[in-house]
């Protein structure tokens, strides 16, 4: 089996570079492309000097991280064939042995998506699967705090009598599927730009029977699960992949539900935190971070 491993990028070259190093081990059972967003740290250009294999597409407009990965794909398939394919981020370190670990799974069973277990630099475990919950479920999380509504999200892990983690769906930071699964699925829907993108792909590929199975066996380090903060920008791009999500899966009905949800969220946030906001400089700054959370999402 053949896997084509589909990394996009967007500056910050050196992470990738650590990523590229561990994955030239591998051997030539894999094919590595590299989709660049506009990098102007010279990203594309770096890594055909260091990485002479990797195929690299730079794109001449960033149009999200859907695009990138099924643009890379489509512009592969054009150069080389392979069997499947293997969704990676490029801040993920010690990755090699994983993917063995997975393209193993799959040539055992090609029908399903794997995914690694993924630790946190410090070593810590992280969460990157997620269960079904009903609408019901996700609005009550506007009333929790993020920690509480984590638990919610992610459910329970329990090891199934195959040996793998089986949830809803995993966040694309490393996937292996069949080329076959993927075009199946159809790929990222490109309307999104950042966020929710692979809960789509969760979504539909459920709606097919595909189902999502973790290997404990398979471990890689994802530095992008820590708790850096969100910014104002990227705080409203979450928001607006949500509405779209929600939108286009539930009709009018979810698109309420996500308007009212982030109202509802922002809102008690704001309450919650407003009688510390005259001591303390975090505090004043959460507050107005859901302020204008609060009037993107009302509409003004």
């Amino acid at each position: 089996m053949k896997v084509a491993i589909i990394l996009v990028t967007y500056n910050h070259y050196e992470m990738t570079k650590n990523c590229l190093a561990n994955l030239q081990t591998l051997n030539d059972d894999f094919i590595i492309a590299v989709a660049d967003n506009q990098s102007s740290d010279n990203t594309p250009q770096k890594i055909r000097q260091e990485f002479p294999r990797v195929h690299v597409y730079e794109l001449s407009q960033n149009k999200g991280f859907g695009f990138a990965n099924n643009e890379a794909i489509r512009r592969l398939k054009q150069e080389c064939d392979f069997d499947a394919i293997c969704l990676l981020n490029n801040d993920t370190l010690n990755v090699a042995d994983a993917l063995l670990k997975l393209k193993n799974d799959l040539e055992h069973d090609s029908k399903n998506i794997y995914a690694p277990f993924c630790l946190n630099p410090d070593g810590s475990s992280q969460r990157t699967d997620y269960c079904k919950i009903s609408m019901k479920e996700f609005f009550k999380n506007a009333f929790r705090s993020e920690r509480g509504a984590a638990k919610y999200l992610h459910g329970s892990l329990e090891i199934n009598e195959f040996g793998f983690i089986e949830n809803y769906y995993y966040a694309a930071v490393c996937l292996m599927m069949t080329r076959e699964t993927f075009e199946k699925i159809g790929g990222f829907d490109e309307r999104f730009f950042m966020y929710y993108e692979d809960v789509d792909l969760g979504f539909r590929a459920r709606n097919l029977g595909i189902k999502f199975y973790l290997d404990p066996n398979a471990k890689l380090t994802h530095l992008g699960g820590g708790s850096s903060k969100s910014t104002l920008s990227r705080a409203l791009q979450h928001d607006h992949s949500q509405l779209y999500f929600f939108k286009k899966h539930y009709g009018f009905k979810g698109y309420l539900i996500s308007k009212i949800f982030r109202i509802t969220r922002s809102l008690i946030r704001i309450i919650v935190a407003m009688p510390h906001a005259t001591t303390s400089k975090e505090k004043r700054d959460y507050v107005i971070h859901h302020f204008k959370l609060l009037i993107n999402a009302l509409g003004f």
